[in-house]
Formats: C-alpha cells, structure tokens, sequence
C-alpha cells in the first residue's frame, strides 16, 4: 500500500490463448491481403490510364496512393478513365472508401482495438469488422477488375504486358515498404 492506503500491486491481466486469437489474426492477415490485391490491382488501372489516355500522375503516384493524397491520386486517376465512362460515382466511392479502409486496417486497426483482443465478445466484434472491411475492399476490386477489364479488351493488350509497363513506370519506391 501506498502512503494513500491505496494498492499500488498491478492487477494481472487475464490474456487469452494463442488459439484464441488465431481467428482475429487469420482473419487481418486475409484483409491485408485483400488491400494489396487491391493495390496491385490500382497501379495496374493506372498503367492502362498512363499508356492509353496519356493520363499524368505525380512524382510518386503508388506511394501517394497510401497516404493522405490517395484522394487526389484516385481523382486522378478516375479523371483519367472517365474518358471510357466504365464507372460510376458510387464506384469511385467505393474505391476511396477502400483506400481509407487499407490505410486504417494497415497503419491503426490493431493498435487501436487492442483492447478488444482481451474478450470473447470483443474478439467477435473484431472478426465482425474486419469481415466487413474485407467485403469493401473486396467490392472496390471488382469493380477495379472490371475497368481493367474493359482496356484490356478495347486496346488487346494482356496483364502480363502490362505488369512489366507498369513495373517501369511506376517503381517501388524505399518508402513503399513503410506503407
């Protein structure tokens, strides 16, 4: 006791078992995955936009995907596709939820909700969000898919081809492992 009369022992914290938070883990591991599908699939569409509608970018367009500039480099890049009108404003939203989903799942969700790692019911609320932000990436995907889909088709062109156009233009930055 303290000269308060208060206890001043810490409280032991009752933490959950390994297989108790394998769920929680699997499930984040699939979201993170889900966003670099996305990703990948973003600097595609924005190889396609450079090579057939002469769309410009700035300076480090993949990186600025993932930081506070991701609105304005989605802009951009939608600016660029609407010349095909394959998309519609609730797509374009779609995706900018995506991006900000990926940003805060990457760079906030587990330190922010670490708490609720120490509860069953908390555990399951965890699995209930990150399920939910995997069904908007996922949905922006698709959608991403399909406009990639769309230039493929109209200019003949193939994935592969356009992995290495976009592998030239677009390359990994230093700070890209940082994201």
């Amino acid at each position: 006791m303290n000269s308060n009369g208060l206890e001043t022992d810490p409280i032991p914290l009752d933490l959950p078992e390994q297989a108790e938070l394998a769920p929680v883990y699997a499930e984040f591991g699939a979201a993170v995955h889900d966003t670099q599908v996305l990703e990948f699939g973003l600097v595609l569409l924005m190889a396609l936009a450079t090579r057939y509608d002469d769309a410009q970018f700035g300076t480090d367009p993949v990186s600025a995907l993932y930081s506070g500039q991701s609105g304005k480099t989605v802009g951009e890049l939608f600016r660029a596709v609407r010349k095909k009108e394959h998309f519609t404003s609730p797509e374009r939203k779609a995706i900018h939820k995506a991006i900000r989903l990926r940003n805060d799942l990457v760079h906030r969700f587990m330190v922010d909700k670490v708490e609720s790692l120490l509860t069953p019911e908390g555990r399951e609320s965890l699995l209930q969000e990150i399920r939910a932000i995997r069904e908007a990436v996922q949905a922006a995907d698709r959608i991403n898919a399909s406009l990639i889909d769309h230039y493929l088709e109209e200019y003949g062109t193939s994935v592969e081809e356009l992995k290495d156009y976009a592998s030239e233009l677009f390359p990994k930055g230093e700070d890209e492992a940082d994201s």
